[in-house]
């Protein structure tokens, strides 16, 4: 089994290895970095020790299986930390704990991997690897890809919580829509109360010196403050002998703790809620100016229920006693303790923004197979906006759907966007529909379906499946030409073509798909390559194929774009 790299310390060894050895992938074989294995060390005068494979250059890639094995030198027990509890679920402890073994995968997930090895309960040293996409080049293919989604669509890069992240900015976006805004208030209103009434009943004290006067005969630790008192004779009450014969009043100021609920992550909470309560304000405000009516009558209720809500929450005592100045950033216990973090993440739907621009925030993003299905559809409908001449922006056309913290493309019809094109004719692009009834015994959901209408009243579709798998192997291009999307992909492909109808306008058993395309991650290697491929050749003769397509590499889609409109 091949050891990519070994961390030792006097207490334990680490060794990550390759479980199995896989064929090279076309985009690994144009990889020049070495991936980026940094560790620190957590415990003083500890400096691990770090061997890496000969040659000093290797990958860590996502769907590909490791080995992590850790061994306790010393008879301590060892536990492997990290964020995402999914990637070290498969890790086992054995021998008492002294042993720690087992596969990570980072399935489809591309970045930078931070782990924290603890041994005898005490962090010892923290290890982070950069993953590398196995289809994409890592540096072009990839990031374009990824800038391309954020671009049209920010938010749908992102996920709260995954294996992997990447350097990134808070940014200050513009205020949210007012609809949506109260959409989200709406769906956040009972957990951001659930979580402050936790809050209310078990809040976490800070602590706050406050000068009072006490008698002098009870002070046992002075301080800064009593020292100067005495020595400028200040205080109140008859003067008095102090035990080293040093005349003192009878009361002195002196500085005592005591607990306080004006804590920081109680003050940021506050200034939220004040800022929410503020806006719902002015909106019940505008809505009182307007003509009555049943709908905006109901809104206005909406709106009272709501300014009642935040009433009863800015009179707990948690809120109430938050006098002081809030700070710019969420404090740790903010994002930690039970309640506070619930509450933190309530409020951060209604406002937060996030640029992958480098920098000191470690930002999550979605699986790769479907960041390259998102970026397929937003790329098929940049392409259909340029030949329909349509300058709405793209932002604009596409729906998306907010749940949590987690937001995705609208699916079905409801994220249907359509284009008129000339001479009457029609063009609607419809991510993930879902054709199922009694006529079907499966139902059946592509990625991606174009329906083309003509002003005849004729319609021709086609089915797109983004594909994030390549098969490289040998056999495989000897029988397409050039590595593609595996088999079970260009099945489906046939079963849509075959399977898919619309009863309402052919009757039953009529085919309605035209052609059904796999997408595919690949860049050719010699020009024409893909022209003289089975995969074209077939596309046009069965209506069953499959196009590359990569940022920088459109022009195969674009072609054949231009023949479906042509038809």
């Amino acid at each position: 089994m091949p050891e990519l790299f070994s961390i030792e310390t006097e207490a334990l060894r680490l060794v990550w290895s390759q479980r199995r050895v896989k064929p090279v992938p076309v985009a690994q074989e144009a990889a020049e970095q070495p991936f980026g294995l940094a560790v620190e060390g957590l415990q003083r005068g500890v400096k691990p020790a770090v061997r890496i494979r000969e040659g000093g250059i290797a990958h860590l890639f996502e769907e590909t299986d490791y080995t992590l094995f850790v061994q306790s030198k010393t008879g301590v027990s060892l536990r492997v930390r990290h964020r995402d509890p999914v990637l070290v679920q498969g890790l086992q402890r054995s021998d008492g704990g002294r042993v720690v073994h087992g596969v990570i995968n980072f399935g489809a997930q591309v970045g930078q991997s931070r782990f924290v090895v603890e041994a005898g309960g005490t962090p010892a040293f923290v290890f982070e690897v950069e993953v590398y996409p196995s289809k994409l080049d890592y540096r072009s293919d990839y990031e374009a890809l990824r800038d391309d989604v954020q671009e049209i669509a920010a938010d749908l890069v992102f996920e709260y919580l995954r294996a992997t992240t990447t350097p990134g900015l808070e940014t200050t976006p513009g205020p949210p829509g007012t609809m949506m805004w109260m959409t989200l208030l709406r769906h956040v209103a009972g957990d951001l109360e659930q979580a402050l009434d936790y809050i209310a009943r078990q809040p976490q004290w800070g602590t706050q010196r406050v000068v009072e006067e006490h008698r002098a005969d009870r002070i046992r630790r002075p301080d800064a403050a009593l020292r100067r008192a005495v020595a400028r004779g200040r205080g109140r009450g008859p003067w008095q002998r102090a035990g080293a014969g040093l005349p003192v009043r009878e009361r002195l100021p002196a500085a005592r703790g005591r607990y306080t609920l004006d804590t920081p992550e109680h003050r940021w909470l506050a200034a939220r809620l004040a800022l929410i309560q503020t806006r719902l304000a002015g909106l019940h405000a505008a809505e009182d100016c307007r003509r009555p009516s049943a709908r905006r009558q109901q809104v206005r209720e909406e709106l009272e229920a709501l300014q009642h809500r935040l009433v009863r929450l800015m009179r707990l005592a948690v809120i109430q006693e938050a006098e002081g100045e809030p700070p710019a950033a969420p404090p740790w216990r903010l994002l930690t303790a039970p309640g506070y973090r619930e509450a933190y993440r309530a409020c951060l739907r209604l406002q937060q923004g996030l640029r992958l621009e480098g920098g000191p925030l470690r930002l999550a993003l979605k699986e790769l197979h479907l960041l390259y299905e998102y970026w397929c559809f937003l790329t098929l409908v940049r392409f259909a906006a340029d030949v329909a001449g349509c300058r709405e922006p793209l932002r604009s056309l596409i729906a998306v759907e907010r749940n949590g913290l987690h937001l995705r493309l609208q699916k079905g019809r409801a994220q249907t966007v359509t284009f008129l094109l000339s001479e009457g004719r029609r063009l609607d692009l419809i991510y993930n529909p879902r054709f199922g009834g009694p006529g079907y015994l499966v139902p059946q959901q592509p990625d991606l379906l174009l329906t083309l209408h003509h002003a005849d009243g004729t319609v021709a579709r086609y089915v797109l499946d983004a594909k994030y798998r390549l098969d490289a192997s040998p056999s495989y291009r000897r029988r397409y030409g050039l590595p593609g999307p595996p088999t079970d992909a260009l099945n489906t492909l046939h079963r849509y073509r075959d399977a898919i109808q619309d009863r309402r306008r052919h009757g039953a058993g009529a085919r309605v798909v035209a052609q059904a395309v796999a997408l595919f991650p690949y860049r050719e290697e010699t020009p024409g390559q893909f022209s003289t491929s089975r995969h074209r050749r077939m596309l046009d003769e069965i209506g069953v194929g499959a196009i590359p397509l990569l940022p920088g590499n459109t022009e195969h889609l674009a072609a054949w774009l231009s023949r479906v409109m042509e038809t």
